[in-house]
């Protein structure tokens, strides 16, 4: 893979502005409780462009301050929004993990592009199977890669 230098010096600033919103996320999710601080909340969709409703978000930030109190998967996380919210949240699922857990994989659709993966499935079941099998494959590739 080539680097182009000069695209880099271009995108600088864009970089850093996301790096210093990204370090003030993991600076405070462990010191704030994420289902309360609205301010937490906002900078965590405006970087991650969270755009569900209310109760998607009371949901996904109360299940958020939880997952802190101990050790959590993947599975764990999107299985549990899949039965509160009725939908297959790999994306948010991922985000979150990482914000607890920084080692662990952010899954989007250009990662699923740049691997050649695709999330399928009959029916809402079997799409939440293979969504918990496609990220253990994201992190085996991550770890391979690194």
């Amino acid at each position: 893979m080539k680097i182009d230098a000069n695209k880099l010096i271009e995108e600088a600033p864009a970089i850093r502005r996301g790096l210093n919103k990204y370090d003030i996320i993991m600076n405070r999710v462990n010191v704030v409780n994420v289902s309360k601080d609205a301010d937490f909340q906002r900078q965590f969709n405006g970087f991650y462009r969270i755009r569900r409703n209310a109760e998607w978000r009371k949901i996904y930030y109360d299940l958020f301050e939880t997952a802190k109190a101990g050790p959590v998967t993947f599975s764990e996380i999107i299985t549990t929004l899949f039965e509160k919210t009725g939908n297959i949240e790999a994306s948010f699922s991922s985000k979150m993990l990482a914000t607890l857990h920084p080692d662990k994989p952010i899954w989007d659709q250009y990662v699923l592009h740049n691997l050649n993966l695709q999330l399928t499935g009959k029916n809402k079941q079997e799409r939440l199977k293979n969504a918990v099998t496609l990220h253990f494959g994201i992190e085996k590739w991550y770890g391979e890669f690194l």
